[in-house]
């Protein structure tokens, strides 16, 4: 256990030395060979509590899921369609755009952040990658394949909890569908990871496109939640609603829906989008907590805002961190300057979480403990502790959070005596 702490810490030091509190994930790719990269990423890790769906994969493995599902074509705009009729001239399947001379970088340009044009604004590109891939998982045989590679990808990470943001399009009966599509997933994964467990947080949207679903979208999956269960447990266990805070609606115009969802269903958990802005004149948090959130999605302004912050202390609020994805998206460069660090220091519950990996062009969460670990510089037990909050604050019941913290201690001492 000693010899760990030691490593740990002596490879914190050489990362340190070779790299700023500014690293960019998207771009420095030399983070990745680094020791300590590898000995995170085998470090047990809990759950990830706030990750949203189909934006996890990393784009290599994302590539390999296109190149065995010739059912589907990248259009000539990078887009992702079904093939036949309906498909632009000159799409092509997978597999064929690599044996033209396309590489995983290219798609990781067109894909992720690193493709955005300079001096743009973030999230108009961020939002369009998630219209050029929206196909990527539209049939429940696309739904079962991809996560079950998603969370058999968190399996090998430590990850043994995933709480994965979705909305339900289409109609009742699709929502269906994709529920028990999970569901499968799931059961497929543990047949080698029989502690792994799947929750799912519907999401609506608060922009010109979304709003117009919002009621439609909640009423699709407080019908998945009547029906799909995991054993006794419902598969659908929260709400959110998301979007870029600083140009979408308020949550202001939700907050009457919200409240009325969660009162029609009874241990429906709630955790909304809100704080994730430099800015200081919007009152999203002050709206989350009048809703009567469980959990706060970012939080991360929330050092604007001193009279609120009692109350998320005294109400126990945990916050649910993503580091790595409020670098890419411009709202903190410098990791030593995240005001988590502050939260945390403070006593304010919080989790460390990945948003969206696959297209901010970082590995699934462990770069995200890579970031806090050095930028904050944090000891073993300190990590530890974070880990621990993700099952903690997960939306489980008290006998599965106790079997995850047990099968987690387990796991920790064997890593620590490697």
């Amino acid at each position: 256990m000693k010899a760990r702490t030691r490593e740990y810490e002596a490879l914190k030091a050489s990362f340190r030395e070779q790299f700023t509190p500014c690293t960019d994930f998207l771009r420095d790719r030399e983070v990745y060979s680094h020791p300590l990269y590898s000995l995170l990423r085998s470090m047990p890790k809990g759950a990830d509590l706030h990750a949203h769906a189909d934006a996890i994969l990393p784009i290599a493995e994302q590539v390999a899921f296109l190149r065995d599902h010739p059912e589907l074509v990248i259009t000539p705009q990078w887009q992702i369609r079904y093939s036949g009729v309906g498909a632009p001239y000159g799409s092509r399947t997978m597999a064929e755009c690599l044996n033209e001379g396309l590489t995983v970088e290219d798609f990781q340009r067109e894909w992720t952040l690193l493709g955005a044009p300079k001096w743009s604004y973030l999230w108009d590109w961020f939002e369009g990658i998630f219209t050029r891939c929206g196909a990527i998982c539209t049939s429940p045989s696309l739904v079962q394949d991809y996560y079950t590679r998603v969370m058999r990808y968190y399996h090998s990470i430590g990850v043994e909890h995933l709480e994965l943001r979705c909305p339900f399009f289409g109609t009742r009966e699709d929502a269906l569908d994709r529920g028990k599509a999970f569901l499968k997933a799931l059961k497929e994964v543990r047949k080698h990871a029989p502690e792994f467990t799947l929750r799912i947080v519907a999401c609506g949207g608060k922009n010109d496109v979304w709003d117009p679903l919002f009621d439609t979208l909640m009423e699709n999956a407080m019908y998945v939640r009547s029906k799909v269960h995991d054993g006794e447990h419902e598969l659908v266990a929260a709400i959110d609603i998301v979007n870029d805070e600083d140009r979408s609606y308020s949550l202001e115009r939700y907050e009457e829906r919200v409240r009325s969802i969660i009162a029609g269903h009874p241990g429906l958990k709630l955790t909304l989008h809100a704080g994730e802005s430099r800015r200081g004149e919007n009152n999203e948090i002050a709206i989350a907590l009048r809703c009567g959130i469980d959990r706060l999605g970012h939080g991360f302004n929330l050092y604007r805002y001193p009279e609120l912050q009692q109350e998320v202390l005294d109400r126990h609020i945990c916050m649910e961190i993503c580091p790595v994805s409020n670098a890419a998206l411009g709202y903190c460069a410098n990791f030593s300057e995240h005001p988590a660090n502050a939260y945390r220091k403070a006593g304010f519950p919080i989790v460390i979480c990945s948003d969206d990996p696959a297209y901010q062009a970082h590995d699934v969460l462990t770069c995200d403990y890579l970031a806090v670990a050095v930028g904050w510089n944090l000891s073993l037990p300190e990590l530890k502790e974070l880990c621990l909050n993700s099952i903690r604050y997960a939306f489980l019941t008290p006998e599965e959070k106790d079997a995850h913290i047990a099968s987690f201690e387990r796991r920790w001492q064997d890593w620590l005596c490697l």
